[in-house]
């Protein structure tokens, strides 16, 4: 990725810097943590690495730009078809619903295994560019398969019968109702969840590249260069969405082709006498700082990512929000939260951290609160009511999430840029996710009980918000563990020590925590496991 440092064998001018070749005192010789880890005032203006401030637009990096911008599409297609054609076509049940949103953001908690494969694994000489195309392919060939495979029958043949309360179905009604369509949704779910994996895989080795630009920029700017990247990416994810919610708002459900874009920034690489990757890798997972910043962000968006089932039949038979509106509000809400990105790259490079994430998760909480316990109860049912508080929340919540990343960049190490950064924290909202499905499976919060929609419902229905709510306030007492600040982190990184116990149990809860949602989020999709309670189901 950097500047060689001569031939014959080309070694990354980053992995030598600052260590005398002469010194062989082990008192005076650096460790291998310490010279991937130099002091930021030892580079002009507190830069993490060597090599200056990148241009994006320049002609090395506006292949960047345009990855980000593939990427955001997809990202913004895929997941917008969960709600109209699984909610609303195939009238799936909540869990399913829930499950399905899961799967197909799944692959982005697969980023660490990504990460390690693009950094150890060069392909004809490229660490990136050959693995993005490999990506982009296998995204394009599950697309071509959706687009070719017929939708299948909806499960209200007659429209007019969605309004029809289930204990009053005639025998006439019972009949022309398809009751098997919610058995179509894995095929489909499926197909995307193999197509994000390619895009996710592109994704991962652009990640790896924003690192090391952003690492270059001095202290002052730190930060910059990532929030240009991801209002881009969010730009795109916008346009997906536009393309769901007016190209493609008919019967049949939304694909989209990609194309290969092409990215200049990768270089070839040698292999030469480089430090042993898994053994850089763990040494960094022993460093106090960054056990420490896995442990909160893990833990801290487990709990606050906890949320309720029944959401989505809610959203569809309490509140009748169109999948026409619900587009249109996700548009509104990226935009929303674009501004929150562009916002803290202008005003909040050096807000408090901690200060900003408490302010910003209380903010969105009780904005939330209002419209869920209004519509739970019926006090004020409106499509835009529903929909509209939580859009004007995505705003400080764009700000709490760009300031999750700046964190990434301060602890990333060189030589293993591409597996930390996704480390940290991509594992945790699958896991909710399927803890959700495990907590709300005592309140039998059914599609059809919603459509009754009785006391008794209203009652199960507030008890899994106040869960959520309760998760979302006690997650905030992870805060303690990040660090207030880049300089913060600086030094915790330089002087926290390590620990391979602490280290080598981060390893386990993070591979307990991905082994156990791919396994339930999965079974939740089949109607032949679905019915576990691992699963979210009543028992089989």
């Amino acid at each position: 990725m950097a500047s060689p440092a001569g031939p014959p064998i080309r070694i990354p001018v980053s992995f030598v810097s600052g260590t005398p070749s002469q010194a062989k005192d082990p008192d005076r010789t650096p460790s291998y943590a310490q010279v991937k880890t130099p002091d930021p005032s030892s580079l002009e203006g507190g830069a993490l690495r060597e090599g200056g401030t990148s241009v994006l637009t320049s002609s090395d990096s506006i292949g960047l730009l345009f990855q980000y911008a593939v990427v955001g599409i997809n990202y913004g297609l895929l997941p917008a078809t969960v709600y109209p054609f699984l909610q609303q076509y195939l009238n799936a049940t909540g869990s399913q619903v829930t499950t399905a949103a899961t799967l197909v953001i799944l692959p982005w908690s697969l980023k660490v295994f990504y990460g390690i494969l693009s950094d150890c694994v060069p392909l004809w000489g490229y660490r990136r560019k050959v693995w993005m195309l490999i990506g982009w392919a296998m995204c394009l060939t599950m697309l071509i398969v959706m687009a070719a495979s017929p939708a299948g029958q909806p499960y209200y043949t007659v429209p007019s019968d969605r309004k029809i309360d289930p204990a009053d179905y005639t025998p006439e009604i019972e009949a022309r109702i398809n009751f098997d369509a919610g058995n179509q949704a894995g095929k489909y779910v499926m197909l995307m969840f193999f197509a994000a994996i390619g895009y996710v895989l592109a994704d991962v080795c652009a990640d790896s590249i924003v690192v090391e630009y952003a690492q270059r920029e001095p202290v002052e700017k730190r930060g910059k260069i990532q929030s240009a990247i991801y209002t881009i990416r969010t730009v795109f994810v916008i346009i997906g969405q536009l393309l769901v919610g007016f190209c493609f708002n008919g019967r049949r459900p939304v694909r989209l082709l990609v194309e290969l874009p092409r990215i200049n920034v990768d270089r070839r690489v040698y292999h030469g006498a480089d430090h042993p990757y898994h053994v850089a890798l763990w040494e960094l997972i022993q460093k106090r700082a960054v056990y420490q910043v896995i442990f909160y962000q893990f833990f801290q968006n487990v709990f606050s990512s906890i949320t309720y089932t029944a959401s989505s039949p809610v959203q569809s038979y309490m509140v009748g929000v169109t999948p026409i509106n619900n587009t249109i509000s996700e548009i509104i809400s990226n935009v929303l939260f674009m501004g929150g990105i562009m916002a803290t790259s202008k005003w909040g490079l050096h807000w408090n951290w901690r200060k900003m994430i408490l302010f910003t998760g209380i903010f969105v909480t009780i904005a939330d609160g209002i419209t869920t316990f209004l519509t739970i109860w019926s006090v004020l049912r409106s499509q835009w009511f529903w929909l509209g508080i939580p859009m004007a929340v995505q705003l400080p919540y764009g700000v709490g999430w760009m300031i999750g990343f700046f964190v990434i960049v301060e602890l990333s190490g060189v030589g293993n840029k591409g597996a930390i950064i996704t480390m940290v924290g991509n594992l945790a909202s699958p896991f909710a996710q399927a803890l959700t499905l495990v907590i709300n499976q005592p309140l039998n919060l059914t599609t059809a009980r919603i459509q009754a929609d009785d006391n008794s419902i209203r009652t199960d229905l507030t008890y899994a918000v106040l869960i959520m709510y309760g998760m979302t306030i006690f997650s905030w007492s992870f805060l303690v563990f990040l660090p207030p600040q880049k300089k913060e982190t600086q030094e915790l990184l330089r002087t926290g020590g390590s620990s391979k116990i602490l280290g080598g149990l981060t390893v386990f809860y993070v591979m307990f925590a991905f082994i156990w949602y791919l396994m339930t989020n999965i079974m939740a999709m089949y109607e032949s496991t679905s019915c576990l309670i691992i699963a979210g189901g009543k028992e089989c």
